[in-house]
Parts: structure tokens; sequence; C-alpha cells
């Protein structure tokens, strides 16, 4: 099937959108305060009348794109271009200051394809697996399964799960407006036709990331340092830094693999987790910090193995690992496919459209940042003052889109003022927007196994995957919420 789909993908029209994809992420990516999933949102209604598999692919070489690209600002400039990319700066940028930025970005690149492809055969392989297990799952596994990835999530919310449980509370309170599943009966539409099919997500996304970030990076008046003064000539081939760090390269790629598959835990942590587990193994660790080619290549190879490890349980189960795979199932539901464990079996073509446009989006990125690394300081060079507006009113033109209504517009300026007002208050976003996607789902296979069930919510605890799902859910909110008073205690006993 996929070899099927490679054909189908290698037209004009399919490459010239992988291509395309492809090449606008790693711009997106190497700028700081933009990323892939900023285009992402605002080409989600635009999409909508696309064909679904070509839509999809553009935004898996969109993402792709912008993961790999992340690594150019943070060499250069010492600006990450994406979170995931705060790591590289730490060895990247000593490197460009030492006079030689090519050494850096050539392990990078490389790091970024030796990371993504072999990750993205393991998600071929193991997503049908995991999917013919979930099949036999019910509504009761279903449900445990939503909760611990949302509490993972929330475990990981800056060390205040307070703050991110209140986010999982707005969250579920503004999905439930609209009519209920399964009863079908209205709640909090008050005799509103507008409320009845709820809040769409392309409106909310849009509100709380594309428009309220570039508000939030233009008050801040970010600029980009000056990166006239670096000059970059053409690639070489890091086969002595590749050589000497081959452990280093396989610890990472399985730190990236498996860290991306657990929900919620997302790109930066595998980064700083593989970072911080070779230069604890170096030889040289006076070095790293300071100018490490290993310090380069181990986050850099962790993030994009974690790309293979966040779609296998998208694909699998419909459940997405971090911000950018939410994305993905925004996308999912916008061309009406439901995402889980009947996707394969459903949409093979959707599924393998996905794997294909990986492929052959990590190949064209590696020749696209080969060929044009002497470029790169132009790329950095983008005018803010233009950018911002460009992308503020094309964001409130596909809201409009989206809908065809100025409700549409009028909600994703909610959005955007209600994730302001998060922001100041500190409670954050990625559990929210989670939530709001995965609460339809909690819901619905909620009363399905109460509904299924003689012994109430007893049922969830005898059945063996629930019960363990919903105990390590539960753990990691305990743990989170009160862990930290532990801690004082245990230093004073041991002191």
């Amino acid at each position: 099937m996929l070899l099927e789909t490679l054909q189908t993908v290698a037209t004009p029209v399919g490459l010239l959108f992988i291509l395309g994809g492809a090449v606008l992420g790693v711009i997106l990516g190497a700028i700081p305060g933009l990323s892939g999933g900023t285009i992402t949102i605002l080409l989600l209604p635009i999409s909508y009348k696309m064909n679904p598999a070509l839509a999809l692919g553009l935004f898996t070489s969109i993402y792709i794109g912008s993961t790999s690209g992340g690594c150019i600002g943070s060499i250069l400039l010492g600006i990450p271009g994406t979170n995931s990319s705060i790591v590289t700066t730490f060895d990247g940028y000593p490197l460009t200051r030492k006079g030689d930025p090519v050494r850096p970005l050539s392990a990078a690149v490389c790091s970024n394809f030796i990371g993504m492809l072999p990750s993205l055969i393991i998600a071929i392989i193991l997503a049908p697996l995991l999917a013919k297990l979930a099949i036999k799952l019910g509504p009761w596994e279903y449900f445990a399964l939503c909760f611990c990835a949302i509490a993972m999530v929330v475990g990981l919310s800056k060390e205040n799960a307070s703050k991110g449980l209140v986010a999982v509370g707005l969250a579920i309170l503004i999905s439930s407006i609209g009519i209920a599943p399964i009863s079908s009966t209205q709640r909090f539409t008050f005799k509103n036709y507008y409320l009845y099919d709820g809040f769409s997500i392309i409106n909310i996304m849009m509100g709380m990331f594309a428009a309220k970030i570039i508000l939030m990076e233009f008050a801040k008046g970010s600029k980009v340092k000056e990166s006239a003064k670096v000059q970059v000539k053409k690639f070489k081939p890091p086969i002595k830094d590749l050589a000497d760090n081959i452990g280093n390269i396989i610890r990472s790629f399985f730190t990236g693999l498996i860290i991306g598959f657990l929900p919620g835990i997302g790109g930066k942590t595998s980064t700083f987790l593989a970072y911080s587990t070779e230069r604890n193994l170096a030889k040289n660790k006076d070095e790293w910090g300071k100018g490490a080619i290993g310090g380069v290549i181990a986050p850099e190879v962790a993030n994009n193995a974690g790309i293979g490890g966040e779609l296998i349980p998208l694909i699998a189960l419909g459940i997405p690992g971090s911000t950018p795979m939410t994305l993905f199932l925004a996308a999912l539901t916008v061309h009406g496919v439901n995402p889980g464990p009947l996707l394969i079996r459903n949409n093979p073509e959707i599924v393998y459209m996905i794997y294909a446009a990986a492929i052959i989006a990590a190949i064209f990125i590696l020749i696209v940042e080969i060929v044009g690394m002497p470029i790169f300081p132009k790329m950095l060079k983008v005018p803010y003052h233009f950018l911002y507006p460009i992308i503020i009113i094309v964001s409130l033109l596909g809201a409009f889109l989206s809908g065809n209504s100025l409700y549409a517009l009028f909600i994703t300026l909610a959005a955007c003022l209600m994730g302001l007002a998060m922001d100041y208050f500190g409670i954050p976003i990625v559990p929210f927007i989670m939530t709001y996607i995965l609460s339809p789902l909690l819901e619905k296979n909620l009363r399905m196994a109460l509904n299924m069930s003689n012994t109430g919510f007893l049922s969830f605890f005898t059945r063996p995957v629930s019960a363990i799902f919903i105990l390590i859910g539960a753990a990691i909110l305990v743990w989170n919420l009160i862990g930290h008073r532990l801690k004082p205690v245990k230093t004073q006993a041991a002191g």
C-alpha cells in the first residue's frame, strides 16, 4: 500500500505540495517566533476544499520542515527557531561565534535526517500492530487512554499542575457547549443556533496560537539579531563528527523515539534528556556548552526521532502526543476523517499518504538544506513589521472563511483574548487544546461505558487495561500536585 501511495504522491502536483510545504516549514522553523504550526493553522480553513490526502501531505511536510529548520536560528543566532531547538543553542551558537558555523549546521542537517527516517520506518511497522490491538478495546479503555494522556500533559505544566487542571476544566466546560453526544440534548446554547455546533477547533486554534503568538511577539518588539555578519559557506560532509558520535546517535535516537511516543512530553523534553545523558557520558565534559559538536548532534537526532514516535499513538489510537500532532488531529477532523484504531482500516490511503509525504519531505529537506546552506543568514532577516500584519490578516480571513460568517471571526478574537488572559495568569494552553480536542471522545466513551455496564464506575476498574491507565493517570496527577511539597520534607530528613 505504501508503494502505491508513493506512486500517487510522485506526481507533479503531489511533489510540488510536499516540496513547497517542506521549504516553507524550514523557513518558518528557522525564524524565531514563528513555526510550522502557525502556517498550518492558517491553512486549515483554506485546505477544507482540497483533496484530503494532498492537504495532509502538505501539513506533514510543513511539520517536518519546521522541526528540521529550528536548528538554523539556534546555531546562527543563538535564538531557537522552535522550542525543541533550545538545547541546540548550547553548543551550536558557540561554534558559530568561533567562526565555524558550517560545521554545526552540517552536523545538524545530517542528524535531522538520521533521526527522522528510521523513526518513520518504525512508525510504519508499529502503528498497524498497535491499531489491531486497540480495535479489541472497548469504551472503558478509550476513556482511560484519553484520561491518561490528559493527565500526562497536565503533569508537565511547568511544575504547576493545579493551573494545568484549571486549563482542563475550562476546555471541558467550553467543549460541552452545543449538542450532547448520545442524548442529543442542548447544553449552554441559550436558544442561539450559532452555539448548536459548539466552537470550531479552527477558530479556537487560530485565536489561541496564530493571532495570540503574533500579537505577543509584536508587543515584545522581538527582533532577530544581526545575521549579516555571519558568513556561511558550502555544506561540508560531517563524516568524522558523525563517526565519532555513533553511540551518541543511537542513544539519542531511542530517547527521542520513546519520549515522542509518550503523550504530552514533547520534543523539548527529549532534547534536554538526550543532551544531559550524552554530556554525562562524554569524555570531554568541560567542552560541552562551549562548542562540543556532540552537543549539536544529540538534541537534533532526538528531536527528529520524536516525529516517528509521535505518529504512532496519533495514527493507531487517535491520541495526539504534542502540539503539532494536535494540529494533525484537527486537520483530520476538518477533512471528515475519524482518527483512531479504525483509521488504518477505513482510510489507509490517508495513513500511507502521511508516511509517504514524511519520507519524501525528509529527503527534500536534506537536499534543500545542503544546497541552500549559504543563504541561511538571509532567511533570518525577514522584516517582522511586514510579516506580522500579513499573518494577522490571513488569520482573521481564514477564521471568517471557516464559518462564512462574522460569528466565526468573533469566536477567533475571543479565543485570542482568552489565550492572552491564560498567559497572564500562567494557565498553560497545551493542556487546554489537547483536552478540547479529546473531550468529545472522553465524554462519548464515558457515557457508552456507563450505559453498557451494570456496575457503573466500578466497571472501569474491573477491566485490567482501563484500570491500569486510570491509575497511572491518577498517580501522575497526585504526584505533580503534592510531590513538590514532599521534597523539602525529604531534604530536611536527609539533613
